[in-house]
């Protein structure tokens, strides 16, 4: 008996030494704390391979947990292609939410979630599991893939209820033909019907020597109607601005040019150009008052003419007696 009870004693203590050192389930070379080896493929001795941990589960002595990894580097370290959470036992019958990792795309993925995600932040200020928790609801995916932000029922594909930024946006080159956004009663975003209408093309310029002619812009819309402005200025920080209207229209040869007002920087009261329409697709802006300049532009150095040769081209010729630099930007009015 007494035998018995000593080897009975001994035995104990073997185990309760494990317990207190490291555990090792279907492995005799336990990583960790604990490690189950499932497959029961780890080796006796070393570290096992990556294929030989992707069925193991550890428990480091700082109490990281890894599933499928034997060295877990967080709390929860999940090493695998897929993590999920479900409430029923049937099989592919994922009906909360899980995370799946592919080689080029990784996704987040809710079958059962009919209605769509919401997305909630709040402060926790009694419990330690979600209890007595104050949420917001800061965005809300829909089933139909409506996202919104601020709001729980977006109606268009992107539905921001506050301020947007966008922090970097590219600038167009200036021969690009851009198209204004706007908004409609209800805030979303439109543009005009037809499209083409209202659109934009900023500071096209040409540099012109004096007596000469160049081209100002090419390849406006055929059957378009724009509104021009023309800038010109030296280096006396001076400048004048003068607005035309343009038809670009290549049938029967109706194309034309009209001008409509203007603005010279310096001078006298009279800031408006005096305009000489030569002929319906040509037409003579000169400027009254326009001092001189010390890069030796006379009080005609701002004067030139616009001349259309072609429905979709304006050129300029430089009446002035120094070289100029002429900019035009065109707004799309029809």
């Amino acid at each position: 008996m007494r035998k018995t009870v000593l080897s009975l004693v001994l035995t104990s203590s073997v185990f309760l030494c494990k317990i207190e050192a490291q555990i090792g389930i279907h492995t005799s070379n336990p990583q960790g704390s604990f490690n189950i080896d499932a497959a029961k493929d780890n080796p006796a001795t070393g570290t096992p391979t990556a294929v030989q941990q992707a069925n193991d589960v550890a428990v480091t002595p700082t109490g990281s947990v890894g599933l499928g990894t034997v060295a877990p580097t967080v709390k929860l370290d999940i090493v695998g292609t897929t993590f999920g959470m479900k409430n029923s036992t049937a099989s592919g019958s994922w009906d909360n939410i899980w995370f799946n990792v592919t080689p080029s795309i990784p996704s987040i993925n809710a079958s059962g979630a009919e209605a769509g995600l919401q997305f909630n932040v709040g402060s926790n200020s009694t419990g330690t599991y979600g209890d007595g928790q104050t949420l917001a609801t800061v965005a809300t995916m829909l089933s139909n893939g409506n996202m919104g932000i601020g709001i729980t029922t977006p109606t268009n594909t992107l539905d921001v209820n506050g301020t947007a930024r966008v922090r970097t946006i590219n600038s167009a080159p200036g021969t690009t033909i851009i198209t204004p956004v706007y908004t409609d009663p209800t805030g979303v975003l439109v543009k005009t019907s037809p499209a083409s209408v209202g659109a934009y093309t900023s500071a096209v310029s040409a540099t012109v020597a004096s007596g000469a002619t160049g081209t100002l812009i090419t390849g406006m819309t055929d059957g378009a109607i724009y509104k021009a402005f023309v800038a010109v200025y030296d280096a006396c920080v001076d400048s004048a601005i003068a607005e035309f209207y343009v038809t670009a229209r290549a049938g029967n040869s109706y194309f034309a040019i009209n001008g409509l007002g203007g603005n010279l920087a310096s001078g006298t009261t009279a800031k408006s150009p005096t305009f000489n329409q030569i002929s319906r697709a040509s037409i003579a802006t000169t400027w009254t008052g326009k001092p001189g300049c010390q890069d030796g532009g006379n009080g005609a150095s701002f004067n030139y003419t616009l001349t259309m040769p072609s429905a979709g081209t304006i050129n300029v010729t430089n009446n002035g007696n120094v070289s100029r630099t002429y900019n035009i930007n065109l707004t799309r009015v029809n």
